[in-house]
């Protein structure tokens, strides 16, 4: 791809996340405000929460390296990868975390286990879950002829964007 569409590219992806970001908190909070009975979110909140946390990930990410590409960059640096080193992990402690979230919050709401909530819950944090191997270990969205080209040409998914750098980061 040429700079100009890859620019256009970038800016597509960042503008994309956060719309969804935003769009994912507004329909959380409509939905709630609409059933009044704020217990009985708690652990649809927590799930999206977790989806938002990483699509905030996906925001930073795609703006650092619309960045790099104005500068005329091709590295991420080193401080940047580190942070995302550190969102990765704490992003599967987060989903790992949901056990813990469903249990507190039926105890504390008097829900039974198997609720709307939680059934709910699960479904977002499978998007989470999604998301989080997405980018950081192999492509999972297809949007783009040099994406599908590529899938057609080695018959395998590709490295996630974040994956790719760490890989060229513990190499060097």
């Amino acid at each position: 791809m040429d700079k100009e569409t890859l620019q256009k590219r970038y800016q597509y992806l960042w503008t994309g996340e956060a719309f969804s970001a935003i769009l994912f908190a507004a329909f959380l909070l409509w939905f709630a405000y609409q059933e009044g009975v704020w217990q009985k979110w708690i652990i649809r909140t927590y799930s999206l929460g977790i989806v938002i946390l990483i699509l905030i990930q996906g925001i930073v990410w795609w703006r650092w390296k619309l960045r790099l590409l104005r500068n005329n960059q091709r590295r991420m640096p080193a401080h940047v990868l580190n942070s995302f080193l550190f969102w990765r992990r704490t992003n599967w402690w987060l989903i790992g975390g949901f056990p813990l979230v469903v249990v507190i919050a039926t105890q504390l709401t008097a829900q039974s286990v198997i609720s709307t909530d939680v059934l709910f819950g699960l479904l977002i944090l499978g998007g989470a879950m999604l998301e989080q191997i997405n980018y950081y270990y192999v492509q999972l969205m297809y949007d783009s002829s040099y994406d599908w080209t590529y899938l057609r040409t080695h018959h395998r998914l590709r490295r996630g964007t974040i994956a790719k750098a760490f890989d060229e980061y513990t190499t060097k």
